[in-house]
């Protein structure tokens, strides 16, 4: 075995450990103290079951929604490939503050597979801004038809769905810009070079670069072109969402809590996504679960309350941590062989 492979083989290998550490330590932390057993020795299973092919489904939409762009540029991805970008967005969103480490996961695994950086990035930002947009539209929604509830919450999360509403909204326009706009498009590349400079750029380095943002331009046109790409791309997001929030629905159901109807989880849901989702915390721990308190008050008895929080906290988020972990380390390990 040459030294190349071996060094290869030893990296892979730190890899794993080190995502193994992590997903580690998240369950750790989400479920100290917290009888998850019990819980579901309680639960009626087949009500666990749908919220858990629910998020396999999540995680398979995502994947579709990245395999339409990368089409676009002429990739032909494998259901494997797909599914492993989709993993590791889930699980470097999981563990890093904001879900800001889910893109950076995804353009490494995307690298490896010699992916375009400039077409990886393109779809990953458009698989991005269609989630948002499907966000967004839902939480208007669900306080709409909430009768603005949100805003009568007491303490200091009556100013969270305000500032994650302004955070998302911030977010759709800076990506619309960087997107579709040539005069934002042309700022960030001149920042780029201006960078490379400070670092010291190479020969060659410039040309390099000049023609990956090229590339990104002509992916951007190749999506005006194809503008039913996008759409389905934003029908994709909303299923996808759909999906995210009904988990809460099967959860309730699964530990007896029979009178609460679906469209009231949904657009309690929407409201409660959107104000914690960009806030700068691993999977918005904490926050999570204190709104969750808040916003289900009047909805689920407080007999059921604790059980229903915990079970779906599990089924979307630390079940699905340790499958994207565990699906990335199996994927990893075909690839290296």
């Amino acid at each position: 075995m040459n030294l190349l492979k071996k060094k290869s083989l030893w990296l892979g290998a730190l890899f794993l450990l080190l995502l193994g550490g992590a997903t580690l330590y998240v369950v750790y932390r989400e479920l100290r103290g917290q009888d998850i057993l019990g819980t579901l020795k309680n639960a009626n299973l087949w009500w666990v079951l749908a919220a858990v092919v629910s998020m396999a489904l999540y995680a398979v939409a995502d994947g579709i929604n990245i395999s339409r762009c990368l089409r676009l540029a002429g990739y032909k991805l494998t259901f494997a490939q797909m599914m492993k970008y989709s993993f590791a967005g889930f699980f470097f969103s999981s563990i890093t503050p904001s879900s800001t480490g889910g893109q950076p996961g995804q353009l490494y695994f995307m690298a490896k597979d010699r992916l375009k950086v400039s077409h990886s990035a393109f779809t990953l930002l458009c698989a991005l801004l269609s989630f948002q947009c499907a966000a967004v539209v839902l939480g208007v929604v669900g306080v709409i038809f909430s009768h603005g509830e949100v805003f009568n919450l007491q303490g200091k999360f009556s100013y969270v769905f305000p500032i994650g509403f302004a955070l998302n909204i911030a977010i759709i326009i800076g990506l619309f810009c960087v997107l579709f706009t040539r005069r934002i498009a042309g700022f960030f590349a001149g920042a780029g070079l201006w960078f490379m400079k400070i670092r010291g750029i190479k020969p060659g380095d410039k040309f390099k670069f000049l023609r990956s943002f090229a590339a990104y331009r002509k992916a951007a046109s190749l999506l005006r072109l194809n503008k039913s790409v996008f759409v389905k791309m934003l029908i994709t997001s909303f299923i996808q969402i759909i999906l995210f929030h009904s988990v809460t629905f099967f959860c309730s159901h699964a530990v007896g809590c029979s009178s609460l109807d679906w469209f009231t989880v949904l657009r309690t849901q929407s409201s409660l996504f959107i104000s914690v989702s960009s806030l700068p915390l691993p999977g918005a721990a904490g926050v999570t679960e204190y709104g969750y308190a808040l916003f289900y008050a009047d909805l689920i008895p407080e007999a059921l309350l604790g059980s229903a929080m915990l079970l779906s906290r599990f089924c979307s988020f630390v079940l699905p941590l340790v499958a994207s972990g565990l699906g990335l380390a199996a994927l990893s390990v075909k690839q290296e062989k």
